[in-house]
Protein backbone atom coordinates (compact mmCIF):
# COMPACT_ATOMS: atom_id res chain seq x y z
CA UNK A 1 0.00 0.00 0.00
CA UNK A 2 1.42 2.95 -1.13
CA UNK A 3 1.15 6.96 0.51
CA UNK A 4 -0.47 7.91 3.89
CA UNK A 5 -4.10 6.83 3.32
CA UNK A 6 -7.11 8.22 5.60
CA UNK A 7 -8.92 4.92 4.57
CA UNK A 8 -6.29 1.74 5.48
CA UNK A 9 -3.36 4.35 6.78
CA UNK A 10 -0.36 1.89 6.49
CA UNK A 11 1.17 3.55 9.57
CA UNK A 12 -0.57 1.90 12.16
CA UNK A 13 1.60 2.54 14.91
CA UNK A 14 1.85 6.35 14.62
CA UNK A 15 -2.18 6.37 14.88
CA UNK A 16 -1.86 4.67 18.12
CA UNK A 17 0.95 7.58 19.24
CA UNK A 18 -2.04 9.75 18.13
CA UNK A 19 -1.14 10.57 14.33
CA UNK A 20 -4.24 10.92 12.62
CA UNK A 21 -4.53 11.56 8.67
CA UNK A 22 -7.12 14.00 7.24
CA UNK A 23 -7.17 16.42 4.07
CA UNK A 24 -8.62 19.25 4.52
CA UNK A 25 -11.93 19.83 2.27
CA UNK A 26 -11.37 21.07 -1.11
CA UNK A 27 -7.59 20.11 -1.03
CA UNK A 28 -6.21 17.53 -2.90
CA UNK A 29 -3.49 15.09 -1.61
CA UNK A 30 -0.15 15.85 -3.49
CA UNK A 31 0.71 12.45 -5.45
CA UNK A 32 3.77 11.48 -6.83
CA UNK A 33 5.02 8.33 -8.34
CA UNK A 34 2.28 6.40 -6.89
CA UNK A 35 3.30 7.84 -3.21
CA UNK A 36 0.44 9.96 -1.78
CA UNK A 37 0.79 13.08 0.49
CA UNK A 38 -2.19 14.13 2.41
CA UNK A 39 -2.27 17.93 3.21
CA UNK A 40 -2.93 17.58 6.37
CA UNK A 41 -1.53 15.26 9.65
CA UNK A 42 -2.64 15.32 13.37
CA UNK A 43 -0.38 14.40 16.28
CA UNK A 44 -2.41 14.49 19.36
CA UNK A 45 -3.73 17.78 19.31
CA UNK A 46 -1.14 18.93 17.36
CA UNK A 47 -2.07 19.65 13.80
CA UNK A 48 0.72 19.65 10.92
CA UNK A 49 0.41 20.55 7.18
CA UNK A 50 2.34 19.65 4.34
CA UNK A 51 5.11 22.14 3.77
CA UNK A 52 6.41 20.84 0.57
CA UNK A 53 7.13 17.25 -1.17
CA UNK A 54 11.16 16.33 -2.64
CA UNK A 55 11.51 13.91 -5.03
CA UNK A 56 15.15 12.51 -4.92
CA UNK A 57 16.38 11.84 -8.68
CA UNK A 58 19.38 9.64 -9.52
CA UNK A 59 21.48 9.80 -12.87
CA UNK A 60 19.16 12.59 -13.80
CA UNK A 61 16.26 10.27 -14.95
CA UNK A 62 15.57 7.88 -12.06
CA UNK A 63 13.19 8.89 -9.03
CA UNK A 64 14.45 6.71 -6.11
CA UNK A 65 12.36 7.88 -3.20
CA UNK A 66 9.76 11.06 -2.54
CA UNK A 67 9.78 12.69 1.39
CA UNK A 68 7.04 14.96 2.30
CA UNK A 69 8.08 17.26 5.06
CA UNK A 70 5.11 18.31 7.82
CA UNK A 71 5.36 21.27 9.80
CA UNK A 72 2.74 23.15 11.88
CA UNK A 73 3.52 26.40 10.41
CA UNK A 74 4.35 25.94 6.47
CA UNK A 75 6.76 27.89 4.82
CA UNK A 76 10.08 28.94 2.59
CA UNK A 77 12.26 29.50 4.72
CA UNK A 78 14.60 26.37 5.96
CA UNK A 79 15.91 28.02 8.96
CA UNK A 80 12.13 29.41 10.14
CA UNK A 81 10.84 25.60 9.38
CA UNK A 82 14.17 24.00 11.20
CA UNK A 83 13.81 26.61 14.37
CA UNK A 84 9.59 26.05 14.22
CA UNK A 85 7.62 24.23 16.58
CA UNK A 86 7.82 20.60 17.07
CA UNK A 87 6.74 18.39 16.11
CA UNK A 88 7.83 17.74 12.66
CA UNK A 89 7.21 14.45 10.32
CA UNK A 90 9.29 13.50 7.86
CA UNK A 91 7.78 10.75 5.39
CA UNK A 92 9.47 8.88 3.13
CA UNK A 93 7.97 6.73 0.22
CA UNK A 94 10.15 4.26 -1.90
CA UNK A 95 9.57 4.62 -5.76
CA UNK A 96 11.99 1.78 -6.04
CA UNK A 97 14.00 -0.91 -4.61
CA UNK A 98 17.65 -0.04 -2.75
CA UNK A 99 19.81 -2.26 -1.20
CA UNK A 100 20.74 -1.27 2.22
CA UNK A 101 24.25 -0.12 0.94
CA UNK A 102 22.34 2.14 -1.41
CA UNK A 103 19.99 3.40 1.38
CA UNK A 104 22.72 3.77 4.11
CA UNK A 105 25.46 5.53 1.21
CA UNK A 106 22.19 8.33 0.71
CA UNK A 107 22.68 8.98 4.40
CA UNK A 108 25.79 8.55 4.99
CA UNK A 109 26.53 11.32 2.08
CA UNK A 110 23.81 14.06 3.24
CA UNK A 111 24.96 13.41 7.31
CA UNK A 112 28.98 13.84 5.86
CA UNK A 113 28.09 17.00 3.78
CA UNK A 114 25.67 18.35 7.05
CA UNK A 115 28.67 17.83 9.47
CA UNK A 116 31.17 19.40 7.03
CA UNK A 117 28.65 22.46 6.92
CA UNK A 118 27.79 22.70 10.73
CA UNK A 119 30.10 20.57 12.66
CA UNK A 120 28.81 16.85 14.36
CA UNK A 121 29.49 16.55 18.05
CA UNK A 122 30.58 12.93 19.40
CA UNK A 123 26.60 13.17 21.06
CA UNK A 124 24.93 13.44 17.01
CA UNK A 125 27.79 10.87 15.85
CA UNK A 126 26.62 8.21 18.52
CA UNK A 127 22.71 8.87 17.39
CA UNK A 128 23.49 9.22 13.76
CA UNK A 129 25.37 5.42 14.57
CA UNK A 130 22.61 4.43 16.20
CA UNK A 131 19.84 5.21 13.72
CA UNK A 132 21.75 4.46 10.67
CA UNK A 133 22.18 0.71 12.45
CA UNK A 134 18.53 0.61 12.05
CA UNK A 135 18.37 0.77 8.52
CA UNK A 136 16.74 -1.79 5.85
CA UNK A 137 16.46 -2.58 2.38
CA UNK A 138 14.10 -0.48 0.28
CA UNK A 139 11.25 -1.97 -1.86
CA UNK A 140 9.16 -0.21 -3.82
CA UNK A 141 6.21 1.78 -2.10
CA UNK A 142 7.51 0.40 1.60
CA UNK A 143 7.20 3.89 3.60
CA UNK A 144 9.63 5.33 6.49
CA UNK A 145 8.37 7.88 9.17
CA UNK A 146 10.46 10.16 11.27
CA UNK A 147 8.78 11.92 13.91
CA UNK A 148 10.80 14.80 15.21
CA UNK A 149 9.83 16.44 18.83
CA UNK A 150 11.11 17.70 21.41
CA UNK A 151 12.62 14.59 22.79
CA UNK A 152 14.51 13.02 20.47
CA UNK A 153 13.41 11.09 17.17
CA UNK A 154 11.74 8.11 16.11
CA UNK A 155 12.27 5.73 12.95
CA UNK A 156 9.10 3.89 12.29
CA UNK A 157 9.07 1.76 8.59
CA UNK A 158 5.93 0.25 7.41
CA UNK A 159 3.87 1.01 10.55
CA UNK A 160 6.88 -0.28 13.08
CA UNK A 161 8.56 1.69 15.05
CA UNK A 162 12.46 0.12 14.59
CA UNK A 163 14.25 2.99 16.85
CA UNK A 164 13.88 6.08 19.15
CA UNK A 165 17.19 8.62 19.30
CA UNK A 166 16.59 10.35 22.04
CA UNK A 167 18.73 13.23 21.54
CA UNK A 168 16.76 16.71 20.52
CA UNK A 169 19.76 18.16 18.37
CA UNK A 170 19.55 15.27 16.25
CA UNK A 171 15.87 15.66 15.16
CA UNK A 172 16.78 19.17 14.71
CA UNK A 173 19.46 18.24 12.70
CA UNK A 174 17.82 15.59 10.65
CA UNK A 175 15.55 18.54 9.34
CA UNK A 176 18.16 21.14 8.81
CA UNK A 177 20.11 18.55 6.99
CA UNK A 178 17.26 18.23 4.24
CA UNK A 179 16.54 22.35 4.19
CA UNK A 180 19.84 23.29 4.13
CA UNK A 181 23.05 23.17 1.57
CA UNK A 182 23.33 19.48 2.86
CA UNK A 183 20.19 18.65 1.25
CA UNK A 184 21.02 15.99 -1.38
CA UNK A 185 20.21 17.81 -4.33
CA UNK A 186 19.13 21.35 -4.52
CA UNK A 187 15.97 19.90 -6.05
CA UNK A 188 14.61 18.03 -3.32
CA UNK A 189 15.46 20.85 -1.19
CA UNK A 190 12.97 23.11 -3.00
CA UNK A 191 10.39 20.34 -2.89
CA UNK A 192 10.51 19.88 0.68
CA UNK A 193 10.62 23.80 0.77
CA UNK A 194 7.46 23.92 -1.07
CA UNK A 195 9.22 25.90 -3.76
CA UNK A 196 8.62 23.69 -6.41
CA UNK A 197 5.35 24.16 -9.32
Amino acid sequence: MSGLRRSSFGIGLALAAGLVVASSAGHADTKIGGAVFPDDLKIGNTSLKLNGVGVRVFYHLVEGYATGLYVVSPGHDGKALVEGPNPKVIYTEFLRDASLDRVKDEYDSIHAHYCKLYGCDARNEASFAAFTAHLAPAKKGEAQLLLVTDQGVSMQRNGVVVVSIDDPGFGKGLVQSLLSAAAPTDGFRDGLLGNVN
